[in-house]
């Protein structure tokens, strides 16, 4: 795999208008990339080689199939807890059961490309349907390079058969602007 996939920019799209599809990030993606703004990103979320093939080994994938994709000699490191959704990615989806409280939680690291000593506020927009909490709501960073962790945790519902509920959280040190779409869906076919 290319080290191309080992940042996500998210500072370098302009959000979509989720009024134009129902289906919101899950139609769109996180929106229409700005490639000026994809020079200065503020906040990136490492992913490395590592991690995706780590979490082709939490979808089930076997050696043999990861080794079809990679084309070198990786494998799963063995039994494992995680999940999918554990990858350092910017967007987050939930599976939710159909009629069922909705309840999840995701880990995420950012680094500081940006300026030495910033300092990012969230602000959460969310589905009247979802409720969506932030620890810790404020990141300072002193060096560049510096990484931080923060916990998201969304509950509500429930939400019937074939429904979505969306939310974003955007980190902001007033000269960056970092959005992370998050999608919680119920479908019979997952």
């Amino acid at each position: 795999m290319a080290s191309a996939f080992g940042f996500w920019f998210c500072n370098a799209a302009t959000p979509m208008n989720p009024s134009l599809h129902q289906d919101a990030e899950l139609a769109y993606g996180a929106g229409q990339l700005n490639p000026i703004k994809a020079l200065d990103p503020g906040l990136v979320y490492d992913a490395s080689e590592k991690d995706y093939v780590q979490m082709l080994c939490d979808e089930g994938y076997n050696a043999s199939t990861i080794r079809l994709i990679t084309g070198d000699n990786s494998s799963c490191s063995g039994d494992s807890t995680r999940s999918a959704s554990d990858l350092n990615y910017a967007s987050m989806a939930l599976y939710a059961k159909p009629n069922e409280q909705v309840r999840g939680k995701f880990s995420r690291t950012v680094t500081n490309v940006g300026d030495a000593n910033s300092t990012y506020e969230a602000v959460i927009k969310t589905d009247p349907n979802i409720k969506v909490s932030l620890t810790p709501k404020v990141l300072s960073f002193k060096r560049r390079y510096e990484k931080q962790q923060f916990i998201v945790k969304v509950s509500g519902g429930p939400l019937v058969l074939n429904s979505l509920a969306s939310a974003t959280v955007t980190w902001s040190d007033g000269k960056h602007s970092v959005r992370s779409p998050i999608s919680i869906f119920t479908d019979f076919t997952v």
